[in-house]
């Protein structure tokens, strides 16, 4: 049980920083006065150029720094993104992990250790994911505080406590994500920069939740019961 929780927790969180930049896909209506309506113009025009293409693909470097400690983790390889909530990422070269996101499905292929998870996201964990404050402006003035922190940093505050403590994001030349930083409410900092964005037809066999391995059925974390796909 100790893996589910620790692989549940590292999903979480690799989702909070990855998909807020993928799921910043809404243009932004009535757009606010001062230094927040420079932060929904920047929103606005980060959705234009995301929706331009079916799906995007980079190569991402991650650092998952814990709480207390000056260096954490890192692991690199490569995403695919759709809008509004698709996401495949796959780490290592050849491919060790592969982490797929599909609705509110998010299922985790270890190919070393020959396993499989798969849970559905609650309520609460999908609310760790900034989505609200990208896909409705007047939420996203109810629940996040948004403003810019020089010409090409969006930084998103909640402004009830909840999962994260704050959201960044910084934009490339290119206008696209180059940066993700999400920092949750114990000090936790997940940090994901990206590289190479292109367009692409799909992910790897055109499927966002990656199939196990071979005669491994995938575990379910949601009292589901197993999912034999």
């Amino acid at each position: 049980m100790a893996g589910h929780r620790w692989n549940r927790r590292r999903l979480a969180a690799g989702l909070a920083a990855g998909l807020l930049g993928a799921l910043l896909a809404l243009p932004a209506a009535g757009a606010a006065d001062g230094d927040e309506g420079d932060a929904i113009r920047a929103l606005e025009e980060l959705g234009r150029r995301l929706r331009a293409r079916k799906v995007w693909t980079a190569d991402y470097r991650q650092e998952y720094v814990p709480v207390g400690m000056a260096r954490g983790d890192t692991e690199a390889g490569r995403v695919w993104l759709a809008w509004p909530d698709r996401a495949l990422f796959v780490t290592g070269d050849p491919a060790r992990r592969l982490m797929g996101l599909e609705g509110r499905t998010v299922r985790l292929v270890d190919l070393e250790m020959e396993s499989c998870e798969e849970h559905r996201l609650t309520d609460e964990e999908w609310e760790r994911i900034p989505l609200v404050a990208v896909l409705d402006p007047r939420a996203a003035r109810e629940r996040f505080g948004i403003s810019m922190d020089g010409p090409d940093r969006l930084v998103l505050l909640p402004l009830v406590p909840g999962g994260i403590s704050r959201a960044v994001v910084r934009l490339g030349p290119d206008g696209l994500p180059a940066e993700v930083t999400v920092t949750d409410t114990q000090g936790t900092v997940n940090n994901l920069r990206f590289t190479g964005w292109s367009g692409a037809d799909g992910p790897p066999g055109d499927r966002w939740l990656p199939a196990p391995p071979e005669a491994v059925t995938c575990q379910r974390t949601d009292d589901r019961g197993d999912d034999p796909r």
